[in-house]
């Protein structure tokens, strides 16, 4: 007789599970976001990854705080909403500071299981910038209201990478 569950599941290193179970989670968010967007045309696409998304910013802080993420700086909000994003997207994201001070932080994703999945699927159309730009700001203001995050360069738009600057209002 074949070996228990868990017996199979030790033979896959957990993040290879990790990765695998990402990775779907990837390929159903953007196939649904491109049959949205296709469906309901840029503008209302738009709307509703705004709406979405605020609704949705509690719960990245909340998993944050769930993992003992700590901080209210530019550079603090910019580590955490990477490790989210690598938590919900994968190991394959990876990120990469510019700058990082409290005052002012720039992140750089250098790979985007997002990005590589759409390639893949021969997507062209640019279903990530705004819920790049709503999903990142909205941590930030969740997790100081003086920081804000903005979208400086996005693969769809042409740029090499994706890049976000957060930085501490007065």
């Amino acid at each position: 007789m074949g070996q228990s569950i868990q017996g199979y599941l030790e033979k896959a290193p957990m993040e290879a599970r990790w990765s695998a179970a990402a990775g779907g989670q990837v390929r159903w968010m953007v196939t649904s976001l491109k049959a949205l967007l296709d469906k309901e045309g840029r503008e209302k696409f738009v709307e509703y990854i705004k709406k979405s998304v605020s609704a949705s910013t509690p719960r990245f802080k909340a998993q944050a705080d769930g993992f003992g993420f700590t901080g209210n700086d530019a550079k603090s909000a910019a580590a955490m909403r990477s490790a989210v994003q690598i938590i919900w997207f994968g190991p394959q994201n990876k990120f990469e500071f510019e700058e990082a001070t409290a005052e002012k932080a720039r992140l750089r994703c250098t790979n985007c299981e997002i990005w590589n999945v759409t390639q893949a699927m021969k997507i062209s159309d640019d279903i990530c910038s705004a819920l790049s730009q709503y999903a990142w700001d909205g941590f930030a203001k969740a997790v100081n209201p003086k920081l804000a995050s903005t979208l400086v360069k996005a693969r769809p738009l042409g740029d090499s990478v994706c890049e976000w600057a957060f930085e501490l209002k007065a």
